[in-house]
């Protein structure tokens, strides 16, 4: 190696005043491939410390300038197949395009063609459609008018079966109803059957009531021997007031007696009359307990006495809606209407499985 430090040639030849960074400009400077510096032919410890560096300059030089013509050759390649797929891939597309044409050509007659037909069945539906539309109109027009002629019709059987009713009970209206005496009980005759209920039970109407039944019947006419109770005594009595006197005396004295057995008097209705005031019979006795006085009006009308009031009804579903603004009433009749409830139930249950 060439000798280095203070006391070698080349820093005693170079003046004190000059630094590095400019004799390496210098050395820049220099045409380097005029120096003929042969490595193969001299070693290192033959070259000058000058010519050292000039061919490691030199080498690093040539070494910059093959990468940059390798750095160039690889651009130039990577360019070169980049372009040959962007030209492969337009080619593709190109193709795919031609493709897409060709199909668009042929299929869009056929969508168009579909389309079209989509569009005739859509107006056909939408006429059948409207059609249907007139026709449910016209319909529903016709179910209303019958609608309202059922509703009519109805309101004129309800009527008619009420005039029906109102008559047969005019009709009723002098009878009497016995209930509770035995077939045999009659062999002494309706006449004197009657004037010993009254000798028994109404000592003071005697004289005055005897021998005021005009027509005396069992109902019904024909006896059935596997009924356990008697068949009911109709007596028509020709005084309407005897009649309505006798059947006051039987609400004062409650227990009316034939020859020591319980029997009852009532009024005689017609049967959908009668119907209706069963229908209370619950209720009824549930007020009676409680000491509600409660009486069954003409038709089938429940009067009683509440909160020193008289109420009226004449359905239950009114009583029920009243029940429940009165605490006290409805712990006395809740259970005959819930007992009532579940029965309704059943029965339409079984009508429901019967179907």
């Amino acid at each position: 190696a060439p000798p280095t430090g203070p006391d070698s040639p080349a820093s005693r030849s170079r003046p004190p005043s000059e630094s590095l960074s400019a004799q390496k400009q210098k050395m820049s400077q220099t045409n380097l491939d005029t120096i003929p510096i042969k490595p193969n032919d001299i070693t290192a410890e033959e070259m000058s410390e000058r010519e050292f560096r000039m061919y490691i300059i030199k080498t690093i030089r040539e070494a910059n300038e093959e990468m940059k013509e390798r750095m160039q050759a690889l651009n130039d390649r990577t360019n070169q197949q980049l372009k040959e797929q962007i030209r492969e891939a337009r080619n593709h597309f190109n193709k795919e395009l031609d493709i897409l044409k060709k199909k668009k050509t042929t299929e869009i007659p056929e969508m168009k063609e579909t389309i079209n037909q989509v569009k005739n069945s859509i107006e056909n539906i939408t006429n059948r459609i409207e059609h249907l539309k007139d026709r449910t109109s016209d319909i529903e027009d016709k179910i209303f008018h019958l609608e309202n002629k059922v509703d009519q019709t109805e309101k004129m059987v309800r009527n008619h079966e009420q005039n029906l009713q109102e008559l047969w009970d005019k009709m009723k209206r002098p009878n009497l109803r016995i209930i509770g005496i035995e077939e045999e009980k009659q062999a002494k005759g309706m006449n004197n059957l009657f004037n010993e209920i009254i000798s028994e039970n109404f000592p003071n109407l005697k004289n005055e009531m005897e021998n005021q039944v005009q027509e005396a019947y069992r109902t019904p006419n024909t006896q059935n021997y596997n009924r356990p109770t008697p068949r009911h005594i109709i007596m028509k009595i020709p005084n309407i007031q005897h009649k309505d006197r006798i059947l006051k005396a039987v609400r004062e004295k409650n227990q009316i007696t034939f020859r020591g057995k319980p029997i009852r008097i009532s009024a005689d209705f017609s049967i959908q009359t009668l119907k209706a005031r069963r229908a209370w019979n619950n209720i009824f006795q549930a007020l009676k307990e409680n000491g509600c006085q409660p009486r069954i009006l003409y038709p089938a009308k429940l009067t009683f006495k509440f909160d020193d009031e008289i109420k009226s009804f004449h359905d239950k579903q009114k009583l029920k809606e009243f029940t429940k603004r009165k605490p006290a009433l409805q712990n006395i009749l809740n259970k005959i209407f819930h007992e009532e409830e579940m029965k309704n139930k059943e029965v339409i249950s079984y009508c429901l499985r019967e179907a």
